[in-house]
């Protein structure tokens, strides 16, 4: 890869992990331990994610259990997981908190669908942008004589072919979590 790119590189796969972390968190009517693991918890006077004060698994297909670390923290992380509103019912027993996830209906599957293609349109502006302030910088070297307009163009060719490919990958996750919120 270009050095020239690597600012580029860096940015636009950090956008693209955060679609990532945003797409596994959309609920498929499966249990999926991303679907909550960023929740944030009030315990000991600080905020911290759900991943942080236990463990989280799904045993079943239609079950998330979190094993709390500490009995104390289990009622914040109850708490935690209903002021989310992601429409989980949770229930302790001991250190363990159960979450069963029910089946999407045709409607909630349809609002996931939408938020699933806004989470992706985000990152497409994401990545338009970083494409633009990375060429305006490369605009001011050029203009202050670092490099001659055929190296700008070249550059801006490199880049503009980046761009492409991540926008495909924008698409091809996009797609593939329609899919997944498509089954029944």
């Amino acid at each position: 890869m270009d050095p020239v790119l690597t600012e580029a590189n860096q940015r636009i796969q950090a956008a693209l992990d955060h679609l990532k972390r945003e797409l596994a968190a959309i609920r498929a009517g499966r249990a999926n331990p991303s679907l909550i693991e960023e929740i944030p918890v009030n315990s000991y006077g600080s905020r911290m994610k759900l991943q942080e004060v236990g463990t989280i698994s799904a045993p079943q297909p239609n079950l998330l259990t979190i094993q709390v670390w500490d009995v104390g923290v289990v009622q914040d992380v109850i708490k935690a997981i209903q002021e989310a509103n992601l429409g989980l019912n949770p229930s302790s027993e001991g250190q363990i908190v159960r979450i069963p996830i029910p089946s999407l209906t045709a409607e909630r599957r349809e609002e996931f669908i939408k938020l699933a293609h806004q989470k992706m349109e985000q990152a497409r502006i994401e990545i338009r942008q970083i494409r633009q302030d990375i060429r305006e910088d490369w605009q001011k070297q050029q203009e202050s004589g670092e490099f001659g307009e055929d190296e700008f163009r070249r550059r801006e060719k490199i880049l503009q072919d980046v761009v492409e490919k991540s926008i495909d990958q924008i698409e091809q996750m996009g797609k593939a979590k329609e899919e997944e919120l498509s089954q029944v």
